[in-house]
């Protein structure tokens, strides 16, 4: 219906919905959150036109990724539990506090009756709330996502119905507030296409400023103190719509109102990135409880927020947040979620958890028995309680106020852009969810009364469901557009149409139909459409963190504008592992159902046997046309049975490439079978085998090998299983430049290795003076016949190891420019992100000019040593002696005089310090990126030595900026030795 021509479309629309708003009525909303969104269902029941204005490319702000829930005391669901709650202890902050709780629940109540999401939501203990359960939380779903989703699933299909009713807008940057006099009359947005207008009443819904700690931000102005803390809210939380209110006159109130949450997730490697992820308080109120340094309790956990944060600041960090799995069963959804995303880590026993924390295991005895999930946790931003000034009472209402206290005609906000006047219970869990709610549908309705609205004219259900149905009227040949008319007349002229079709089907065998698409609109068996491809997602449903009718919303549907609104790019490919790609719509990208007997009637097996069997004990899956008979992997397939089970009897092709690397399938020939081709199978031949291995996630637990000895260990073990890696077994040399990590922890650790030996090696040099220095030169030099690559380079210039490190580095460097210009281009400094590629090319550009200074400098002089005989001079290292011989024993050669060379560059202080300051970016480097780089499954560090080992690779980071300072710093301040130089 979406694509029926738009004046055809409205008069379908009318004919289901004969009750219109007047088009003088218009409501522009800037901000798609959870308020704004509340807002637009407000002054749309109340017959209003209403335009959202978001600058993301997303709707649904932060409130969709909220985790723990909507705080409604005094409930119907309360009293269908029997729970008799009134919400007095939350009241005493006056009048407005008591509106929020008397009027903002029964508002909750309403958004969520009419998303119809009311059985997905639970009663949860979170806490500030004692021991009442009185917060809406979902069972298996992020609620903030759940309601979320579904009020924007029926705003979006209204707009589509009528455009005229209602307009999302995304990508527009509000840039001003656009004014008459004294009047707002709308607001000027920018977008791709250029800048325009939307006119009407003007409700901010922008929501905070804790996602901004750059130096110019609002919270560096109005509470400093907190620019060093890490944030739950990101980058679009800066704070724009309070500074447009402010421009025509808005007044702002308790902005150094900022709420620390107490949960938020320190990821492992991540310790240092400013952005958190929010621990849902739900496992707070199931029974979890905080532990500081020494495992011990320090905080009640259902206290509210603030008091939490408090105590966290005066205690002893790093603290964990525990729950035992016995007590998890409330919230067993969310701990196996967090766990999956190394969020949170399971132990087998708090004694486990006792022995990694290094405390007493008596410590822990609050903890309880069996396993325990645990994550590092961290006070952060999350919320902001102060923000433009609001009225809360009758005659202003949801109207922003000016600075001599009087409303601005035409100005409303709601959400945390504006303040909110009970900011003492603002940091108890489920209020800012519930302030969201309260003020978005308190300045909806502000704003249709100003324009004469102040009745329901038609509920939010009922538009939406006529919305619905008016999709699925039959047009009349009067009704049909140009094209469809043509249609169905060729339809009735070759007497294949009886009465008016509801749309045009896709072409036959072409791809898969529409009408096949449409079949498939189950929750055991959905498909939808998505940017032209058909997809299964009957295995997404149950663990969409939107919940399952953010989904099932659209099965045998094209949703492609919902996707592009909530989901960031890259979404589907994230979550291959969950989807099946079917094929093209009409396209020749796949077809419908598997026939029987094959599709394309050529010899092989046909599909219809391979579908027999998909039991564990008799299992085939079709891998690049041919069908494998997988029975004996199941059992012991490192990825798990499921894995597999769930495409017994399929085309697993696509998933296997997602998962996989090439010549998975042969190295594992002593566990399949190859049954023969499936006929018509049609699919791509596998691509060439690869030598890697697979690689797993880091295993848990120690290894076998307990303690700072196993740590050492599997650290000697894995970097030079990774080396050898780099060195012999890859394929190297791939013409291709994409962002995998890869690139950059394998060259990172080569590089690694290097950076170790030659630390080491210059150390010697300057303890073992001229002899030394110009012998490791020499050592190089003699090495140079490896680099002819086996004679194609004649009288090459440098050795094997300095190509392997010119490459080595060159693809390290190739690859992190990638993936910043990928994943940080759209990041601040202040985030963090950019600390990196930062130290990076400064590092790069420090080793260039350092090689320039020595390695290639055109003017070295020459003189005469005794080298080793075979490199190294074994028989001298007892004395000291790496590169160079006793007078008389060894071998006589000219060298490269590269000691005067250093002599000459660090007795120049301006040179030992621009070396010091460089050397000193390149161990910071090396910190930051040894703590990434250890907690990759790449590197199959056991998880319970991750942390030991990220401690190592510090300590061995200090002591080579020590030996990388100590030589200019040496040559500075000592006495240089004469050498005789040669022609």
């Amino acid at each position: 219906f979406s694509q029926v021509p738009g004046v055809l479309r409205d008069s379908v629309a009318d004919l289901a919905s004969p009750l219109e708003a007047d088009m003088g009525k218009e409501v522009v909303i800037v901000g798609g959150g959870l308020a704004g969104l509340t807002a637009a269902c407000e002054a749309l029941e109340k017959g209003c036109n209403v335009t959202i204005l978001e600058k993301n490319r997303n709707l649904g702000g932060n409130s969709s990724k909220a985790t723990c829930g909507i705080a409604v005391p005094g409930s119907e669901l309360q009293k269908a539990s029997g729970i008799q709650d009134t919400g007095a202890d939350l009241m005493a902050e006056g009048p407005a506090a008591q509106a929020l709780i008397k009027i903002g629940t029964k508002d909750a109540e309403w958004l969520i009756d009419q998303s119809g999401v009311k059985d997905e939501l639970t009663l949860r203990l979170t806490p500030g709330h004692g021991r009442t359960p009185r917060t809406l939380g979902s069972a298996e779903h992020f609620p903030g996502a759940v309601v979320t989703y579904a009020v924007l699933h029926q705003l979006d299909g209204i707009s589509k119905a009528k455009p005229d009713r209602l307009k999302l807008i995304t990508g527009a940057v509000v840039t001003r507030i656009v004014t008459k006099g004294s009047q707002v009359t709308g607001a000027e947005y920018q977008t791709e296409s250029g800048s325009a207008v939307a006119s009407g009443e003007v409700i901010i819904a922008t929501g905070g400023f804790a996602g901004d700690s750059s130096p110019n931000s609002i919270l560096a102005q109005v509470a400093p103190q907190f620019l060093s803390l890490p944030s739950t809210s990101d980058e679009r939380n800066n704070g724009d719509g309070i500074r447009l209110g402010a421009e025509v006159g808005a007044a702002t109130e308790k902005m150094n109102q900022v709420s620390i949450y107490p949960t938020a997730a320190v990821l492992p490697g991540q310790e240092s990135e400013k952005f958190k992820i929010v621990l849902s308080d739900a496992i707070c109120g199931a029974g979890g409880i905080m532990l500081n340094a020494d495992g011990r309790r320090f905080v009640d956990e259902l206290a509210s927020a603030q008091v939490r944060s408090d105590a966290m600041m005066k205690g002893k960090a790093p603290f964990r947040l525990v729950i035992s799995e016995q007590k998890s069963e409330s919230v067993k959804w969310l701990c196996n979620f967090y766990a999956s995303r190394n969020v949170m880590k399971k132990y087998g026993s708090a004694a486990a958890l006792a022995a990694e924390m290094k405390c007493p295991a008596a410590n822990l005895q609050d903890v309880g028995s069996g396993a325990v999930y645990v994550a590092v946790i961290t006070p952060a931003l999350y919320s902001c309680s102060g923000g433009l000034s609001v009225g809360f009472d009758e005659s202003t209402s949801g109207k922003v106020l000016s600075r001599t206290g009087t409303a601005i005609a035409g100005l409303y906000a709601a959400g945390e852009a504006c303040a909110a006047p009970y900011s003492g219970i603002f940091t108890i869990s489920g209020i800012p969810l519930l302030h969201c709610i309260f003020t978005g549908r308190m300045a909806g309705a502000a704003a249709a009364k100003t324009l004469g609205a102040s009745t329901v004219v038609e509920s939010l259900s009922k538009i939406a469901t006529s919305t619905v149905k008016a999709t699925e009227v039959k047009k009349k040949p009067e009704e049909m557009a140009q094209d469809e008319l043509l249609k169905y007349v060729k339809d009735l002229e070759a007497g294949g149409a009886t009465t008016a079709p509801a749309a045009a089907a896709a072409p036959a065998d072409t791809g898969v139909s529409l009408e096949e698409i449409a079949k498939h609109k189950t929750k055991a068996d959905g498909w939808v459409i998505l940017f032209g491809e058909v997809y299964d997602v009957s295995k997404w449903i149950p663990i969409h963190p939107g919940g399952e009718k953010a989904i099932e919303a659209y099965l045998g549907q094209d949703a492609t504008e919902e996707w592009q609104m909530i989901h960031k790019p890259g979404t589907i490919e994230k979550n291959m592992q969950h989807l099946k790609k079917i094929g093209k719509v009409g396209g020749g990208g796949g077809g419908a159902a598997p026939v029987a007997g094959g599709g394309g009637g050529g010899d092989g097996i046909p599909v219809s046997e391979v579908e027999k069997h998909n039991k564990k004990e008799d299992a085939w899956i079709i891998l690049f046309g041919e069908a494998i008979d997988v029975t004996k992997w199941i059992p012991i397939h490192p990825g798990g049975e499921q894995a597999i089970m769930a495409y017994l009897g399929k085309d697993a092709t696509e998933e296997w490439q997602m998962i996989h690397k090439p010549g998975t399938v042969e190295k594992n020939l002593q566990h399949v079978k190859k049954m023969g081709k499936v006929a018509g199978g049609g699919a791509a031949a596998p691509p060439p085998a690869a030598a890697a291995d697979d690689e797993a996630p880091a295993p848990e637990g120690n290894g076998g090998i307990p303690g700072v000895l196993g740590a050492f260990i599997f650290l000697l073990l894995n970097v030079a299983k990774i080396a050898l890696k780099t060195v012999f077994f890859t394929g190297n040399f791939k013409f291709t430049l994409d962002n995998n990590r890869k690139g950059t922890i394998r060259s990172a650790v080569f590089l690694v290795t290097f950076t170790l030996v030659h630390a080491a090696g210059n150390f010697s040099d300057m303890l073992g003076g001229p002899d030394e220095a110009n012998g490791e030169g020499y050592m190089f030099d003699r090495l140079k016949w490896t680099g002819s690559l086996g004679g194609l380079w004649p009288n090459p210039s440098f050795s094997v190891i300095e190509e392997y490190l010119a490459l080595g580095l060159l693809l390290h460097v190739s690859v992190a420019l990638k993936r910043t210009w990928d994943i940080s281009m759209n990041y601040t400094l202040g985030t963090g992100r950019w600390n990196m590629i930062i130290s990076g090319l400064t590092t790069l550009a420090f080793l260039t000019k350092h090689l320039m200074d020595i390695r290639f400098y055109p003017n070295l002089q020459h003189t005469m040593i005794w080298a080793p005989k075979y490199l190294i001079a074994f028989d001298g290292l007892s004395q000291g002696h790496v590169f160079a011989e006793e007078p008389g024993q060894g071998l006589h050669v000219r060298v490269r005089d590269i000691y005067s060379r250093e002599v000459e560059i660090f007795k120049d202080l301006n040179n030992v310090l621009f070396y010091t300051v460089c050397i000193l970016v390149f161990v910071t480097h090396l910190c930051l990126g040894w703590k990434k780089l250890i907690p990759a499954d790449a590197m199959q560090i056991p998880r319970d030595h991750q942390q030991m080992v990220i401690y190592m690779g510090w300590a061995a980071a200090l002591a080579v900026g020590s030996c990388y300072i100590s030589v200019p710093w040496f040559t500075f301040f000592s006495t240089p030795q004469i050498v005789e130089h040669v022609a």
